[in-house]
């Protein structure tokens, strides 16, 4: 259905999720939009921003569509239960019109957006969970090891959690990220050292970089949750980027279990994507593909972890 004229809508689910939709809507001034929260849990949930949190039956009454905020395996039969009352859900990204947005660069608006607000402590914590990337035998690790560090991109460093493993290592550092939060906070970590430097980009490309000057790149839990055009549009400014014989150790999503996955909506966020896809990306963008690595997050085969290299 079209969202363009959309008036209001009821989100499915009262947890943090649902509580970073209605902030998504609140930022862009349309928190209106939102008619209230339907939630299991309703009895023993307050109102939230002043939206009443019903029970399915009171929500169902309201005639409006159930915007569905969960990702986990409750989805299908939630999906079902509305459409029993013949009535109406959308996923996140059916509102890109609602926005004015294509779906490519509202998802991605949206996992930007979604990295400000409530992940303070998820960056705190990522900081104790380092020994998947860095422990002898990671399969990050061997990969890694093969970068030449004379001038390596970070891209989506966060809050730079990855940063000291590496850096005594390096020659110049650049730390790339789409959020200026995780551009500050990185600014003021390793404001004393003398071999980094800062950008803060799109979400797409690197166009503001050199042309063959860097020689490797690498990006960590991060692509996982980008769009697959974006990541086509990363690859291409990669390898422009990259020196004659440059690599780049790039973690993506493995997920092809639904066509229509993205961050807003999939479990653990990871958009659709496969390692097939992603080698023929990087071929088309002009690399070769040297290696690749299925591994389990979580989920079994859910990632991947490719090593590209441009031509000498």
């Amino acid at each position: 259905m079209g969202t363009e004229n959309m008036e209001q809508v009821i989100i499915y689910g009262a947890g943090a999720r649902g509580k970073g939709i209605y902030q998504f809507f609140a930022n862009y001034g349309k928190e209106d939009a939102i008619a209230g929260f339907c939630d299991v849990n309703h009895e023993q949930l307050p109102a939230l921003n002043g939206k009443k949190v019903m029970s399915f039956a009171e929500a169902s009454g309201c005639g409006l569509p159930f915007l569905i905020s969960i990702t986990d395996t409750d989805v299908d039969a939630v999906i079902q239960m509305i459409e029993k009352q013949n009535g109406q859900w959308l996923r996140l990204d059916d509102m890109a019109g609602f926005f004015g947005k294509d779906r490519v660069s509202f998802n991605r608006d949206f996992c930007a957006f979604f990295h400000i607000n409530g992940m303070d402590g998820y960056f705190t914590s990522a900081e104790g969970m380092l020994e998947g990337f860095w422990w002898e035998g990671s399969p990050f690790l061997k990969k890694f090891e093969k970068l030449n560090l004379e001038n390596v991109i970070e891209l989506a460093c966060g809050r730079g959690r990855h940063v000291p493993r590496y850096l005594h290592k390096a020659g110049k550092v650049t730390l790339v990220d789409i959020l200026e939060e995780n551009i500050a906070a990185c600014r003021n970590r390793f404001q004393t050292e003398q071999n980094i430097s800062y950008y803060r980009n799109n979400g797409y490309n690197l166009e503001k970089l050199a042309s063959e000057e860097y020689t490797a790149l690498f990006c960590y839990d991060a692509m996982v949750h980008f769009e697959m055009m974006d990541i086509y549009e990363y690859l291409k400014d990669i390898y422009r980027v990259l020196v004659p014989g440059g690599m780049a150790v790039l973690h993506h999503s493995n997920n092809t279990a639904d066509y229509k996955a993205s961050f807003a909506n999939a479990p653990n966020g990871r958009s659709f994507m496969s390692k097939e896809l992603f080698a023929y990306l990087a071929y088309r963008a002009g690399f070769e593909v040297v290696e690749q690595e299925v591994i389990d997050w979580g989920v079994q085969n859910l990632d991947c972890i490719s090593l590209v290299r441009k031509a000498k």
